[in-house]
């Protein structure tokens, strides 16, 4: 293929590849939504007056900080099943794959939300109001690296981004379109993600200003794999 012929695939192919992105933020946002709902449950617990709740709290906490993603995907892609039925009903509904994605997703979710918030609560009960609100950039900085993540959904059947790629090269059958087309994914990432990161370090940076040197919190980063 030239470079012309390369470029007009690239160009016929790209509302297939956004509609493939469009379900890595969607598995991004679910995984968000559970995650941060939970690991908020458990930083509340982990400041309960109650040390036996706090004591269960802050150990889930650490497990799920340190829970492999990938793994975690396989496993529960395995052990749910493909459809179920609720209790005195008939109707069988699907189990999705991109809803198990999420799922496995939302763990590094809880331990980031459940670590960091203990300590933005504990800096907010102090009077200390900046250092509490830097949860929200580090939490949205989080969520960036979900959204990179959420590419490997394609592992458990998920027809995200990375799946697609693969599908328009065995479509196209063209050698010369591998390369190309996943640094066209890249791109695509990255023009999603580095934008909001740099808002994201605006808004670290005003919070910094406006409430003066924050309290240094823990840094966003990925679930082991």
């Amino acid at each position: 293929m030239t470079g012309s012929e390369i470029l007009s695939q690239l160009i016929a192919w790209t509302p297939f590849l956004l509609g493939g992105f469009g379900w890595n933020i969607l598995i991004a946002f679910l995984a968000a939504v559970i995650g941060s709902s939970i690991g908020a449950g458990l930083a509340l617990g982990a400041l309960a007056k109650s040390k036996r709740l706090a004591k269960v709290c802050l150990i889930m906490a650490s497990g799920f900080y340190r829970v492999p993603t990938l793994a975690l995907m396989f496993y529960i892609a395995v052990l749910l099943p493909n459809e179920f039925r609720f209790p005195s009903a008939d109707t069988v509904y699907p189990f999705p794959n991109w809803i198990k994605a999420a799922l496995a997703l939302s763990a590094a979710q809880v331990g980031f939300t459940s670590h960091n918030l203990v300590h933005s609560i504990e800096h907010w009960r102090k009077g200390q109001h900046g250092a509490a609100l830097l949860f929200i950039p580090g939490w949205g900085s989080n969520w960036l690296i979900t959204i990179i993540a959420s590419s490997s959904a394609s592992l458990v059947g998920v027809s995200e981004l990375v799946s697609r790629c693969n599908k328009v090269v065995n479509a196209t059958d063209s050698f010369d379109l591998m390369i190309p087309i996943y640094l066209y994914a890249c791109l695509l990432f990255l023009g999603f993600c580095y934008p909001l990161t740099l808002v994201m370090k605006k808004l670290k940076r005003a919070m910094s200003v406006t409430y003066g040197k924050p309290v240094q919190t823990a840094e966003a980063h990925p679930s082991p794999e």
